[in-house]
């Protein structure tokens, strides 16, 4: 059976970042649609004035143009607070929602209300350094918290292609209007090299706030759509069904 994925990219990339796993993907027969969020391709956009909405809508218009079929939703990082309010946009369109080490906000808060006090204290800092306070991700940051398990040229190509994040997303709250209807199945993926948050962050404090959620453990950093890409596509085949546990570096639990 075709399975139609929608990927959302989180803070600093683009639809870019799943090429490996948008690979695997359509190689098994499925299709698999990637948006770019507003203001992550053109660096001649006016990063000031992007707000949340933008990225809904950019990721509302590729969720149109799939098959009238069911739909996975996957939303890594910051692409959580996307897919949680386009699911609730859409809440007949999507079969799953997988979060990949992602934010799950409540109607009213922010992403910038889920990070920790440090981590938001060095965004506001980077955003003081530009008129229009969007944050540049230093490479230090990249090397050692988000992409250290893949090798130095990896690295270097991929932060090469990162660009400043909007701040006026990370500080807007996402509206919701039905969170009953939109948890009904959800996942969650945690990766054990993980270390853009304290430990315990996105497992269990992110994923708790799902209700009743798979959970799934892989190998690999918080990039891993880039480190460890057939990793990644295979637990999201294996959430759907279509692919056996591989018990020796992915472990499926409820």
């Amino acid at each position: 059976m075709q399975l139609t994925y929608v990927l959302v990219h989180g803070s600093w990339q683009g639809a870019w970042c799943w090429d490996g796993v948008r690979a695997y993907l359509e190689a098994r027969g499925h299709r698999v649609l990637a948006p770019t969020l507003p203001a992550h391709a053109d660096l001649s956009e006016n990063v000031g004035s992007i707000r949340l909405a933008d990225y809904l809508t950019a990721a509302e218009a590729a969720l149109g143009t799939a098959d009238a079929g069911p739909i996975t939703l996957v939303g890594h990082s910051f692409g959580g607070a996307v897919i949680t309010q386009l699911a609730d946009r859409c809440p007949d369109r999507i079969a799953r929602l997988v979060y990949v080490a992602a934010f799950v906000p409540r109607d009213g808060e922010s992403v910038g209300d889920l990070l920790p006090s440090e981590f938001r204290a060095g965004l506001e800092q980077l955003a003081a350094a530009r008129p229009d306070r969007a944050v540049a991700l230093p490479w230090e940051l990249w090397r050692s918290s988000f992409m250290q398990t893949g090798n130095e040229p990896m690295a270097r190509r991929a932060y090469a292609r990162l660009v400043p994040e909007p701040w006026a997303p990370i500080f807007e709250p996402v509206r919701l209007s039905h969170r009953t209807s939109l948890m009904e199945r959800p996942a969650f993926i945690v990766f054990r090299h993980d270390r853009t948050m304290p430990p315990g962050y996105w497992h269990p404090r992110m994923a708790s706030r799902l209700a009743a959620p798979t959970i799934v453990e892989l190998d690999g950093d918080h990039e891993a759509m880039l480190t460890a890409p057939d990793i990644l596509a295979e637990a999201l085949l294996q959430l759907a069904g279509e692919a056996p546990a591989r018990s020796a570096r992915c472990f499926l639990t409820r």
